[in-house]
């Protein structure tokens, strides 16, 4: 059984995988002229800035966060799921000869709020992908851009910019807003009691965990023993309390009797806010055990009763003495949730601080089935 009380969601189609097509179906005839062609052994690399890779699932040690590089090819497989969408693409150099590069990318989480299809990229499609180069595979890539035959660009990650287009000038795709979902919303909308969702390329918003905690000794010798390139925060792998508080998808606040629900597409994680008297478990649990108040719009709400568990991406671990108070405070409109949240952690912090982010009303969204499959980071299992 899950770690996690699941909500009863309503089911979203999952990824598919496709096979391979004949060679003689991957020909570039209906190709129009926008692609180069790049050397097989050069894939065009040059310099970044370091990408938000691991601001939500570690990427340290599998992808170098300033090399990008980009290929062009043919797709030959495409999966999309949840935590990474991931396909493989043949590139071919001038010679004739090719290799079969595994590509990883965002989530179908994030591409569904950015309007973005999966059925947009289909066995067979030529197309140009730019991304941090794998550290582990030297046919490996983390792709954050791609462009289609057709010139319309796709960002597949969080935290990135169009590479070859201007949102401007209508090739970028952009989420489509789903006015019916909306104006449903719009009627039962009150307070905090809507569906949330992250402005992704603001770092106000998103990240919001940016390190330089005050660790306590203990804390610094743990974090010395983290590895980079375990699978912890990879994959499946449930976030606890406050960790999950990361997430960039869709959050829901409900009523329930007395109490709040919040539902979280990330994990399909339910959290029970407990508004009246309650007694804690006797034992931690992996998101804890929450009691709220008001204050004013606000709501304040304070979480105890947590496991001891990644605390942060870039792998300091709590302890189960965390106590965290949150408050979301809607704005007058509705428009913007503004969210802060005070770790007091004694055990690995030297003094309680707060870690702040805003979420913002998407009526256009619902809070769907979190799609997970397990694989290998840098080496798609297609």
């Amino acid at each position: 059984m899950s770690a996690y009380n699941r909500a009863e969601l309503v089911p979203v189609a999952r990824g598919t995988i496709m096979t391979k097509l004949p060679h003689s179906q991957q020909t570039d005839t209906a190709i129009s002229g926008r692609f180069a062609r790049f050397p097989r052994t050069a894939a065009l690399i040059v310099l970044a800035l370091p990408a938000v890779a691991g601001a939500h699932h570690s990427f340290a040690g599998f992808y170098y966060p300033d090399r990008t590089i980009e290929i062009e090819g043919v797709v030959t497989e495409v999966s999309w799921f949840n935590p990474h969408g991931r396909m493989r693409v043949e590139v071919t150099d001038e010679s004739g000869a090719s290799d079969i590069w595994d590509v990883e990318t965002g989530s179908v989480s994030v591409l569904r709020t950015r309007g973005v299809d999966p059925d947009l990229v289909q066995v067979g499609d030529r197309i140009r992908l730019a991304g941090d180069a794998a550290i582990r595979n030297d046919t490996g890539i983390y792709g954050r851009q791609l462009l289609l035959a057709d010139g319309r660009e796709i960002l597949l990650s969080i935290g990135v910019a169009p590479r070859w287009t201007d949102a401007g000038t209508g090739e970028l795709i952009a989420p489509a807003f789903d006015e019916q979902t909306a104006a449903a919303a719009r009627e039962s909308a009150v307070g905090v009691f809507r569906v949330w969702g992250t402005v992704l390329d603001d770092p106000a918003a998103f990240p919001m965990y940016k390190g330089g905690y005050p660790l306590t000794e203990a804390g610094r010798a743990t974090l010395a023993q983290w590895d980079a390139a375990s699978a912890a925060l990879n994959d499946c792998t449930l976030k606890a309390m406050p960790y999950i508080m990361i997430t960039p998808y869709p959050i829901e606040f409900i009523r329930d009797g007395d109490d709040i629900v919040i539902r979280m597409e990330e994990d399909d994680a339910v959290r029970r806010i407990h508004m009246g008297a309650a007694s804690p478990p006797g034992e931690p649990s992996f998101l804890g055990f929450s009691t709220g108040s008001w204050d004013g719009d606000a709501l304040v709400v304070e979480t105890t009763h947590m496991q001891a568990e990644i605390f942060s991406p870039d792998g300091v671990r709590q302890s189960e003495d965390i106590r965290v108070v949150e408050r979301f405070m809607p704005s007058a409109d509705g428009e913007r949730m503004d969210y802060r949240i005070t770790i007091d952690d004694p055990v690995t912090f030297a003094e309680p601080f707060d870690l702040t982010r805003y979420f913002v009303w998407r009526p256009d969204l619902t809070v769907s089935a979190y799609d997970c499959v397990d694989g290998s980071t840098a080496s798609p299992p297609l």
